[in-house]
């Protein structure tokens, strides 16, 4: 009886395999734009009809639904976890889905900045919510700080305009500054603010927090706003946390 199942499963498997790539085919053919893992599964088409069955921006639909498994906000999914193999949220991850407008490949969406033809999720995600035309002429110029900052985020920038990470107190966060093990919490990350021989973390670099002498410390951002710097230097003009006391800075004023 449990090889039967077995043998049905696998079958039905195959069969959804197919499917979807047959769908896949289809709207190649006809131009369509829309989203496409890497094991081919299909994650939905780009449009501004949000009632289309396929519409990846169709709430109840099984591309857009948080609970669907072959959509992209449902955060436990292989395409939406923060630890997905095919996720859009993946930092690590070197295979997330690719993008077509107009049935051409234009890019990879993903957080991951190392992958080729990146096409950052937070840019894809506001426009696709904000300004899809953009999204379908390939305007994709906006910065990944602008964003934030318009979805009213609060997080460190550098002065030459790199992410430094989040103002959370959630240390589980992968974007959190009190995440030892993600990219700005971590001491060994090439952009992180606690990496002594970093370029933003060196006592002797003009973008680091822990330069006495630095005139181009990080920005602080809060909320959306500017709220002040981030520094040791003492004489800076305006608003400014010490870099020594973030952590607990961060504990006692964000969740």
């Amino acid at each position: 009886m449990t090889e039967n199942k077995d043998k049905t499963k696998v079958l039905l498997e195959q069969l959804l395999s197919e499917l979807h790539k047959e769908q896949s085919k289809e709207i190649v053919s006809t131009g369509d734009s829309y989203l496409q893992a890497q094991d081919n599964q299909f994650l939905g088409t780009i449009t501004s009809n949000k009632y289309d069955n396929d519409s990846i921006l169709n709430k109840y639909g099984t591309y857009g639904s948080k609970y669907s498994t072959t959509s992209i906000f449902n955060s436990y999914s292989q395409y939406g976890s923060k630890y997905g193999s095919y996720s859009i949220n993946n930092p690590y991850c070197t295979v997330p889905p690719k993008l077509f407008i107009n049935g051409k490949f234009v890019g990879h969406v993903s957080v991951n900045k190392y992958v080729t033809n990146q096409i950052p999720t937070e840019t894809f995600l506001y426009l696709l919510e904000h300004n899809i035309n953009a999204l379908l002429n390939k305007q994709f110029n906006l910065k990944e700080v602008d964003i934030r900052s318009n979805n009213g985020e609060s997080y460190i920038i550098a002065n030459d305009g790199t992410y430094l990470g989040k103002l959370t107190s959630n240390d589980f966060d992968t974007d959190s500054l009190l995440n030892d093990f993600g990219p700005y919490g971590n001491e060994f990350s090439p952009e992180s603010i606690f990496n002594g021989f970093g370029t933003y973390g060196s006592e002797f670099s003009i973008q680091s927090p822990f330069n006495e002498y630095s005139n181009t410390p990080p920005k602080i951002i809060v909320n959306g706003k500017l709220y002040g710097l981030l520094t040791v230097n003492e004489f800076v003009v305006g608003k400014k946390v010490n870099p020594k006391g973030l952590k607990q800075w961060i504990k006692d004023n964000f969740k």
